[in-house]
């Protein structure tokens, strides 16, 4: 809604990952085992300026660890692939970055293999360093053979994962898709050759993953048509809104069409690129319709599913049929029930979206949500009530805009079922819009004149000008500029609504409009109309309600746009040989060569159950593993250290080292020493400044002091692990005290 007034990136893609396990392992019986996420790869090594990779993203990208299973044949409960969104919301700027992730789960030779029949030393998982022994006098048919017989596998969960500032969900997907096409045809090449025959960690996926310590010449020339493929597509760059379209070269003509990539401008919906339309079959227009009146009563809300994608995509679409007004809360689409203390959010004061998966209650085990939060089951269809707070029963919408408003969106789900139906009496229609919305149609069948086809795409902004026209009727917000007093218009628009004159002029003065004039996005809509950065809901209220003219999508508009070409296949690569030839073997296609060990076969050596897929069994497969909820190998884990600052004040230069007894700072020509209970404070400031608030006994006074540093983020994660420490050493020497004392007789 906001695209003028938000940055703009001019990147298309920020960052490519992949999330996985190093070392992943089944567990007993091919049953399912969670393993911490770890950062895999990531494209480009550097962080950007405006935005440095957060290490929390590997939780969001398996929000309920990296799980494993045994061989192919024991992931029936499992499907093979999934994608889904999540975002990534900046604390101070209250940007907005968006997450495509596409999981799957990938074959891995687990490294248990035993020696052979004919005397000769096969390796093993704890000589795999060594340099691999002679076996020219095996027979390759019997020796060969039984090793590959020996090889257990397992399926470990792999995750692709595309950052961006731009929602482009369909093409980025379609990005990552192909992504996994040319590394698997990278993948079935280089093994073809025999580029991993010694060791077969050591393939293209095995080095992808960070399982390889070494890289054949093979193995690299695949690897480097892989990096150089995933380089160019982050140089890329953005279509300006309603100037360009980009159309993006991925692969050769021959065997892909160009992606295309456009921005609306100001004069039409901003892009959802996504089933607008979802919450309304996931829950049913009535239940979607109370579960909309709790978002605009700002209540807090948690969603739950154990289906990512609709739980996302369901949140998402939700803010957005909010248009125009503009929910001004935290939305966490998707929160993982393996990162650390993530349950403290559901305790925040003020309202909040939050998403959050199936097995994320049962997995907390000693939390419980706050009484006043409202729970919303996509999987079951049902609401359940708070136990305190302002609010513990739904208000009714005004009535004839609530029965309105669930007749159209009924009718725009109903359409799709449909052929094809012609607009007739246009001209009438834009005479007499209000008229024909308040006909009364005989079936959720009949002909609804505001819509303007069958497709998914029309239905969506179908959907979206229902909750315009709903926004603008006289019984909710119809007229509100009239009842606004303006205090002040630079360098922001400050108004101030007069809720009293406006409920005056309500036919119905109901408990929901009541409450719905007093909540902040009505207050920011106010300022927002003074300037309104997109203008949709004029038009609309002018009587348009065409899709090619105020739809998202780029099918409507991008004829009109310029063409920027650009190709992330340059002809110098291989990939289209590798691809062509992986893609003319059929049983290579509808089994990925993503097997580092060259084979399915387990040799019979694990059991074929199916995997558990109930919410209780994942639960309990969780916390019987070892799930770290805290970041891996992002950091060094010991306490204290020595750093390079210096002094702003003095512009000296000097160490600063950190210990369990406090903060030493070395400079030339001064030394000095902070006990850490005189440490008031210690944070961090733009500019790699760390800042450290003292208090002096003598004067009783606080003294602030400021240094610069490029480790200033890795300073402050030094002193609040020796903080830590220290008051858990406190904490157990308090509580065996006052055990001694209870024990004097």
């Amino acid at each position: 809604m906001f695209e003028l007034t938000k940055y703009f990136c001019p990147r298309l893609v920020d960052y490519i990952i992949v999330v996985g396990s190093r070392n992943p392992a089944a567990g007993a019986n091919g049953s399912r085992n969670a393993h911490s996420p770890e950062l895999l790869r990531r494209y480009p090594i550097d962080d950007h300026e405006d935005f440095p990779l957060p290490p929390d993203v590997v939780f969001f990208c398996q929000p309920e660890g990296c799980l494993s299973v045994g061989p192919r044949k024991a992931t029936a409960g499992v499907r093979e692939c999934t994608s889904f969104v999540f975002t990534l919301t900046e604390k101070d700027s209250a940007r907005v970055r968006y997450g495509m992730c596409v999981n799957f789960y990938r074959p891995v030779e687990r490294l248990r293999v035993s020696k052979s029949s004919s005397g000769s030393n096969i390796r093993s998982q704890s000589d795999r360093d060594q340099p691999p022994k002679s076996t020219s006098h095996l027979d390759p048919g019997d020796g060969a053979k039984r090793r590959l017989r020996k090889t257990r596998l397992c399926n470990t969960l792999t995750s692709l994962c595309l950052i961006s500032h731009h929602p482009f969900f369909t093409t980025f997907r379609e990005c990552l898709s192909t992504l996994r096409r040319v590394i698997d045809a990278c993948h079935y090449s280089s093994k073809k050759l025999g580029g991993h025959k010694q060791n077969p960690r050591e393939s293209v996926w095995g080095i992808i993953t960070g399982q390889a310590e070494s890289i054949p010449p093979l193995i690299m020339h695949e690897i480097r048509q892989v990096e150089m493929w995933i380089l160019r597509l982050l140089s890329a760059p953005v279509p300006v809104p309603g100037k360009s379209k980009l159309l993006l070269e991925v692969l050769p003509l021959e065997i892909q069409p160009p992606m295309l990539f456009a921005l609306p401008d100001h004069t039409r919906f901003s892009l959802v690129d996504f089933p607008l339309h979802l919450p309304l079959e996931l829950l049913g227009v009535d239940l979607c319709v109370q579960v909309l009146t709790l978002i605009m009563l700002e209540q807090k809300i948690v969603f739950q599913s154990r289906d990512y994608n609709a739980l996302t995509m369901s949140i998402l679409a939700l803010v957005n049929m909010l248009y125009p007004l503009y929910y001004m809360f935290p939305v966490i689409p998707l929160l993982p029930s393996c990162m650390q203390d993530a349950e403290q959010l559901l305790l925040a004061p003020t309202p909040y979206l939050i998403g959050v998966p199936a097995s994320f209650i049962p997995y907390k085990r000693n939390f419980r949500l706050p009484l006043d939060v409202w729970l919303v089951d996509l999987d079951s269809n049902k609401i359940d009530y708070p136990k305190a707070g302002d609010l513990v029963t739904i208000p009714p919408v005004p009535e004839p805009e609530q029965t309105l408003l669930k007749n159209h969106l009924k009718q725009a789900l109903a359409s799709m079922s449909m052929s094809p139906q012609p607009i007739k009496n246009l001209d009438q229609i834009a005479q007499d819009p209000v008229g024909w919305l308040q006909r009364e149609f005989p079936a959720s069948t009949a002909f609804n004149p505001f819509i303007y086809g069958n497709d998914i795409d029309s239905v969506d902004v179908a959907t979206r000008v229902a909750m315009v026209r709903f926004f603008n009727s006289p019984n909710i917000l119809g007229n509100l500029s009239e009842h606004m007093r303006t205090l002040r218009l630079y360098p922001r628009p400050v108004v101030a609504i007069q809720p009293h004159s406006f409920l005056y002029t309500r036919k119905i003065k109901s408990d929901f409009i009541i409450r719905l004039i007093s909540t902040q996005a009505v207050e920011y809509f106010g300022e927002w109309m003074l300037s309104p950065s997109n203008v949709t809901f004029h038009r609309i209220q002018t009587g348009v309600f065409d899709p090619s003219v105020i739809g998202d999508k780029p099918k409507w508009y991008s004829r009109s746009l310029r063409p920027i070409n650009f190709k992330v296949y340059d002809s110098a690569m291989t990939i289209e040989k590798a691809i062509l030839e992986f893609d003319s073997r059929k049983e290579d296609r509808d089994s990925p060569p993503t097997d580092e060990s060259g084979s399915e076969d387990s040799g019979g050596e694990v059991s074929t159950s199916s995997s558990t897929s109930s919410v209780a069994d994942l639960v309990l497969d969780m916390a019987n593993s070892h799930i770290d909820p805290v970041t891996p190998d992002m950091y060094p884990k010991e306490l204290g250290g020595e750093f390079p600052v210096q002094d702003l004040h003095s512009g000296e230069g000097g160490i600063l080292q950190v210990c369990m007894e406090g903060i030493g700072l070395t400079f030339a020509n001064a030394k000095m020493f902070i006990d850490l209970h005189r440490i008031r404070k210690c944070t961090t400031q733009r500019g790699n400044i760390f800042v450290l608030e003292e208090f002096d006994d003598k004067t009783k006074q606080i003294i602030e002091r400021k240094y610069k540093s490029t480790m200033t983020p890795m300073i402050a994660l030094m002193f609040h692990r020796v903080v830590s420490v220290f008051t858990s050493v406190m904490n157990a020497v308090t509580v065996a005290s006052v055990e001694q004392l209870c024990a004097i007789p």
